[in-house]
């Protein structure tokens, strides 16, 4: 039962219903229908005869290809009737469907290829963001967004490391070098970076202390703690240096294999591109399949209308066929020949040989007449099939050309 009440149907309502159903009636002239009528055109699989040549123009085909087609037909079958001329017409048109429907196919395939063409174009774009030259030192205090790609995150790394080891080599240490790294490998931290870490921080916190911490009783908190440490000294920036030039050329070789399996893939991702996959893809495959079995019916159609037409025979000038076939049916037995009555007689002898219930003894030899001598033999003391009954023996040399042998039948030890 529904909450909403239903409104009273006063003569109001019913004249505002009676107007406003004046509004969506839809085209009424025949200018506004010829434009809407094609307004839910998506494949043209559907639409009506009439309106093939705008479906095909509205699908950027060209409707004269279809007139050709159709007049090809013609002349490959041969002329006939009202129906052969419909035959040919509907194959033109299933030709017609299944060029489309190929070229829809070929525009999933274009797509699919488009769409990894954009994914390599954007990727391209990622990388470009990512990569800067060593000198440019400003880079570290210059926030970059993250990628989901390998590649674009180790190539982001890298650049960060070259600008970081360049800083290096001058000796310039500023704690936003290891709050950089630090950030970089979150989450993936090594033993190596960890070290790199380590030693940046003993290199320039030191000199962040004295400009940003300058009260003794920190200090001696520190040094309490153990955070605190002397400045590093030239083995330490040695070691900095070897670590930093060992994590580079590691992470060039993990670049390098990104890039590698990027070519791959995108290698991979274009040849799947030639066999989609989902329902829409399985829908027109489904269509591909119906299609060729509308072609192949209406090929046999034809061909077997063009066999026929080819068999007809010739009426003689001035005898219609109709008349010559009544001719032939009804004419009389007498014309038959002598071989012909021969050849009959032999086959109503074959046909009644197959009639006759030939019955062989079980134990003996096939009589060589049987039809001198009739069709049921002796059976010598044995069961009769599917019964339970004793065949008594009767005497032979029945006379040739007399009535069949009698069979006795009795209870089996009577």
């Amino acid at each position: 039962m529904s909450l909403r009440k239903s409104p009273q149907l006063t003569p109001q309502l019913l004249a505002a219903a009676r107007n406003n159903a004046q509004h969506s009636t839809g085209p009424r002239s025949a200018a506004a229908k010829q434009n809407s009528k094609l307004n839910a055109l998506k494949h043209g699989a559907y639409v009506r005869g009439e309106n093939h040549h705008e479906a095909m123009l509205a699908l950027g085909e060209d409707p004269e290809q279809l007139q050709t087609l159709t007049e090809e037909l013609m002349s490959a079958f041969g002329p006939g009737d009202a129906l052969w001329e419909k035959q040919i017409e509907d194959l033109a048109w299933l030709y017609c469907r299944r060029e489309r429907l190929e070229r829809a196919q070929e525009g999933l395939k274009r797509r699919a290829l488009q769409g990894v063409e954009d994914w390599q174009h954007r990727r391209q774009q990622e990388m470009a963001r990512v990569t800067f030259d060593a000198s440019q030192h400003e880079m570290l205090n210059v926030e970059l967004s993250e990628s989901t790609d390998r590649g674009v995150a180790l190539r982001k790394m890298l650049s960060f490391l070259e600008v970081v080891r360049e800083e290096i080599k001058q000796r310039t240490f500023r704690p936003r070098q290891y709050a950089v790294l630090e950030s970089l490998y979150q989450g993936m931290m090594g033993w190596r970076p960890a070290l790199i870490c380590r030693l940046l921080h003993r290199f320039s916190d030191p000199l962040h202390l004295r400009e940003q911490r300058a009260d003794e009783e920190y200090r001696q908190f520190l040094r309490e703690t153990g955070d605190a440490s002397e400045p590093a000294g030239e083995p330490e920036y040695q070691e900095l240096l070897r670590l930093l030039e060992e994590e580079i050329a590691s992470l060039r070789e993990e670049f390098a294999y990104a890039e590698k399996a990027n070519e791959e893939r995108a290698a991979i991702e274009r040849d799947a591109c030639l066999a989609p996959v989902g329902e829409t893809w399985r829908m027109m495959l489904r269509q591909e399949a119906a299609l060729d079995r509308s072609i192949d019916r209406k090929v046999r159609i034809l061909l077997r209308l063009r066999k026929e037409s080819a068999n007809l025979p010739t009426a003689p000038p001035g005898q219609d066929d109709g008349g010559r076939m009544e001719n032939m049916e009804e004419a009389p037995d007498s014309d038959i020949s002598p071989e012909n009555s021969q050849g009959v007689e032999t086959v109503e002898k074959l046909k009644m040989k197959e009639r006759r219930g030939n019955v062989y003894e079980n134990k003996g030899s096939r009589l060589d007449n049987r039809e001198q001598t009739g069709n049921i033999v002796e059976n010598t003391c044995s069961y009769a099939r599917n019964a339970g009954m004793l065949c008594a023996p009767q005497r032979r040399g029945s006379p040739v050309g007399g009535s069949p042998t009698q069979i006795v039948v009795g209870k089996s030890g009577s």
